[in-house]
């Protein structure tokens, strides 16, 4: 009943269950999803219904905050906050709340103390925090030092001169394999090494990966490369979309793998659809030939790129919507739309029921402004990204 009348499934649960032999176990469980369905589908009664639970999780609690956040209702909000663990309290996203709420209590002290901290912190929250500061975001860059001698060595070892033949070849796939094989037995600084070799070899989803297998994370141009940016840079252009914009976007989507292919089928650089290339082929007046075609870069940037205009331009030129859209789909993002007033776009994001969707939104803006700042850039402002979300 839940599934398709929540609000009929709620009334007939608070009815009957007094008058029905449940079992403990049961009744919790079931108290728990109500409550929680209740604030995944935006209930103004979500926050009450979640604060009555007697054996919450950690999922409840969140979903407390968010509901609280979702009525702007900051007293509550400051109560949810506090009955985090300790582990999440710790958290960018959770300390960010934290002083966003003690900001809006009035405690203006105690929430730029909070600011100050997290605006040091290269992540989404932490560069919310510097824009709350008025101060530009910290990226902690700290390139990975190794000896031009250390990375010739690795080179020459027989393992990795395979790799290097399999790429001379452009046999990707197996040069893939024999790397993630040679790679299986090195220490924490070989691997290191092993990401600044892939750098030199203009391969950045490998170096990426091998970086991050390395505890790596501070080498700003292994992270975040600008291959293809001169075709990037033509389909901002034609677009008229910020470089930026589509750099964060095919960042997160294939970490710059050409040849990526999802299980859902999404395809290349930006993980387009197939039935989506079609529909913007026609659009464009070109001859669509295969779903491989998406494997092709340019192709691929220009579909990608192209359909993200589309979703900018119905959603207002909203950044924040347009990027939602692109992962979970335009329909789901107009059912997220606020529904009786305008939402701060940093509680809208909160608000995305889909994890995924979230992480993708905040993961986006943030490697958005890390590539302005390698672009040399400043027309991205976190400020407009975020602004405010108005109702459907």
């Amino acid at each position: 009943m839940a599934d398709t009348d929540l609000a009929a499934a709620v009334a007939t649960w608070d009815s009957e269950k007094q008058a029905i032999n449940i079992a403990h176990d049961s009744l919790i469980e079931t108290e728990n999803n109500l409550a929680l369905a209740l604030a995944l589908k935006g209930e103004t009664n979500a926050y009450q219904r979640l604060e009555q639970l007697t054996k919450p999780d950690k999922p409840h609690r969140e979903w407390q905050i968010r509901a609280a956040l979702r009525e702007q209702n900051w007293s509550a909000a400051h109560l949810a906050l506090t009955k985090l663990d300790n582990d999440s309290k710790q958290q960018d996203k959770w300390q960010y709340w934290q002083a966003r709420v003690l900001s809006e209590l009035g405690q203006k002290n105690e929430a730029e103390h909070l600011f100050q901290a997290l605006s040091r912190q290269r992540s989404f929250y932490g560069f919310l925090a510097a824009e709350k500061l008025q101060k530009p975001i910290n990226l902690a860059e700290n390139p990975i030092h190794v000896s031009t001698e250390e990375i010739n060595q690795l080179r020459q070892q027989k393992q990795f001169q395979v790799v290097s033949e399999f790429l001379a070849l452009d046999r990707q796939l197996e040069a893939k394999r024999q790397w993630w094989f040679a790679a299986a037995n090195l220490d924490k600084h070989d691997l290191a090494v092993a990401a600044k070799l892939a750098e030199q070899w203009q391969w950045p989803t490998i170096a990426i990966f091998t970086s991050a297998k390395a505890n790596e994370w501070n080498d700003i141009a292994l992270r975040f490369p600008l291959n293809y940016a001169r075709e990037i840079q033509d389909q901002a252009t034609a677009q008229q979309v910020d470089p930026a914009l589509i750099f964060g976007l095919l960042r997160q989507e294939s970490a710059f793998d050409e040849m990526a292919d999802s299980a859902v089928g999404a395809k290349g650089l930006m993980q387009v659809m197939p039935k989506t290339a079609k529909e913007i082929a026609s659009e464009l007046k070109q001859v669509w030939q295969r779903d491989s075609s998406l494997f092709n870069p340019n192709l691929n940037i220009q579909y990608g790129s192209f359909y993200y205009k589309k979703l900018l331009a119905e959603f207002d030129q909203h950044p924040l919507l347009a990027t939602a859209a692109y992962n979970a789909g335009p329909k789901k993002v107009k059912r997220w739309l606020p529904k009786h007033q305008a939402l701060p776009g940093d509680i809208w994001i909160e608000l995305i029921p889909y994890k995924e969707t979230r992480d993708y939104v905040s993961s986006v803006l943030q490697y958005s402004l890390i590539y302005q700042a390698r672009l040399q850039r400043d027309s991205l402002k976190l400020s407009h990204l975020i602004r405010q979300v108005k109702p459907n």
